[in-house]
């Protein structure tokens, strides 16, 4: 039975208090609701009378949500979806589509996906803004509240009403300065691989013995490799090779974005270490997933966001690696 109070419910005024609890600044909301800032003062004062409750005290850094506007959050994102699923999407066009993605990466994968990503959105959906932050540990809560749209990372003990979809990726291949001395090599030996130090770039908050495919794979056959800097920033990484003999194993996808050309090479992996890797079957290579709530699965914007990122997180080598998992680590 539809009670009076909904009756006499402005469906509108919860759509504002979602845009203000995303936005925690009436600047920002009002501008994405295309109202004045005045109009949106009126509407929120028309939401505390209506959930007799101030929901936001305003602070220097923006509004702070009430605990009542904080149980509203995790309530809202469903109902929103929920509505625009009755209301139906079959007119969404990506041209003309103007929406914010909140999305949750490591540092290493904001490197292989935001260049190209943004690129196509400023000619596909210039009217789409991308935020990005560091995974968090409480990176599930913040998708079952609605205040994150995706995350990228491994995938491990994740809710039923998480969806993670595996990244596939190009095989790693061992990058270094253009002048090193294996540079000019066809090919490099185990030998090779083992006689200069080397830079690893990892994934915060993984065990070590999550964190690693070359470690993992090289200490099963008692080789081991010299590790003089451990990082989770390429850009860094790329700065070091350029100056030193290091070597750095990392996904292919980096150097077919040939935004290091002028610093760096790659070459494929010494066969020895290829073949040991084949025949090595570890339990603990970590794989990146793409994750998103399950209340986004019918929302033909997230549908065509989440499209969008799983092509440029998988890279040129979709079609012929998509067997071969991300690997958290090199």
């Amino acid at each position: 039975m539809i009670s009076r109070k909904l009756i006499r419910t402005d469906l509108n005024l919860l759509v504002a208090l979602q845009i203000l609890l995303e936005e925690r600044n009436v600047t920002r909301a009002a501008e994405r609701l295309s109202v004045s800032q005045p109009a949106l003062s009126k509407t929120l004062q028309k939401l505390r009378d209506a959930f007799e409750d101030e929901l936001f005290t305003r602070t220097a850094h923006g509004l702070v949500p009430t605990p009542r506007a904080e149980e509203l959050a995790a309530e809202l994102p469903g109902l929103l979806e929920s509505v625009e699923r009755v209301l139906g999407d079959t007119d969404f066009d990506p041209a003309t589509f103007t929406g914010t993605f909140k999305l949750l990466l490591p540092p290493i994968l904001c490197e292989a996906l935001l260049p190209g990503l943004i690129a196509e959105l400023h000619d596909a959906a210039p009217g789409v803004q991308v935020i990005t932050a560091e995974i968090t540990p409480d990176y599930q809560e913040l998708l079952k509240k609605g205040e994150v749209d995706f995350a990228a990372f491994v995938a491990v003990d994740t809710g039923r009403d998480i969806h993670a979809e595996p990244i596939s990726t190009l095989a790693p291949r061992c990058y270094m300065r253009l002048e090193h001395p294996l540079a000019s090599k066809s090919a490099m030996s185990l030998q090779d691989f083992l006689d200069y130090p080397h830079l690893r770039l990892y994934l915060p908050r993984l065990t070590r013995e999550n964190t690693s495919m070359v470690d993992d794979v090289l200490g099963q056959y008692g080789v081991h490799r010299s590790i003089s800097l451990e990082t989770t920033q390429f850009a860094s990484a790329v700065g070091v090779l350029a100056r030193t003999n290091c070597l750095l194993v990392a996904n292919a996808g980096f150097e077919a974005s040939g935004l290091y050309s002028e610093l760096i090479t790659g070459l494929e992996l010494p066969s020895e270490l290829e073949r040991m890797i084949r025949n090595t079957h570890s339990s603990n290579r970590g794989r990146m997933s793409l994750m998103r709530h399950t209340r986004t699965s019918r929302s033909a914007p997230h549908q065509w966001m989440r499209g969008l990122l799983m092509k440029h997180l998988n890279g040129p080598g979709e079609a012929v690696e998509a067997s071969r998992p991300l690997q958290a680590i090199s």
